[in-house]
């Protein structure tokens, strides 16, 4: 797999997408923490979006994911499974859930980060998450939060 890695020094966080894949503006309509959005043009069914936000005073990461949480349950998410993980060198947190629909599945997998009262979100989106998996754990594993 050929990577590029995208830097956000203005958000603090730098990603690693496939080579292949385009950056698209962000959706503020989604979330007015939305801060970049990328997709393979040629292949829609897998998505990745990166939000940054406010941290709650004191809240770990587990605990912003139970808030994520209820906003995708109001939006028709189940299957909700939330695990401590270590993203960019920091305990984290993991949310996966998905959403069915006429046979059709949305599997969202999402990773929290919370550095110097900050939000970090790596938001991964699949049709086929089983396809996805390795894919989207290496996307994790090349997030960086970036120093200063």
């Amino acid at each position: 797999m050929e990577w590029q890695r995208i830097e956000k020094p203005e958000y603090g966080y730098a990603v690693h997408v496939p080579q292949d894949w385009n950056e698209r503006p962000p959706n503020l309509k989604n979330s007015p923490w939305e801060t970049a959005r990328f997709a393979q043009p040629s292949d829609r069914r897998h998505s990745v979006i990166v939000f940054r936000g406010p941290g709650r005073p004191g809240a770990t990461a587990a605990e912003v994911a139970e808030l994520i949480q209820a906003t995708l349950e109001a939006s028709g998410f189940g299957d909700f499974v939330i695990s401590d993980v270590d993203v960019a060198g920091r305990r984290a947190a993991r949310l996966d859930c998905a959403r069915h629909d006429a046979g059709r599945v949305w599997a969202v997998r999402e990773y929290i980060v919370i550095e110097d009262g900050v939000r970090f979100c790596l938001g991964l989106g699949s049709s086929v998450p089983d396809e996805d998996d390795a894919l989207f754990t290496a996307m994790a594993e090349r997030f960086e939060i970036l120093e200063g």
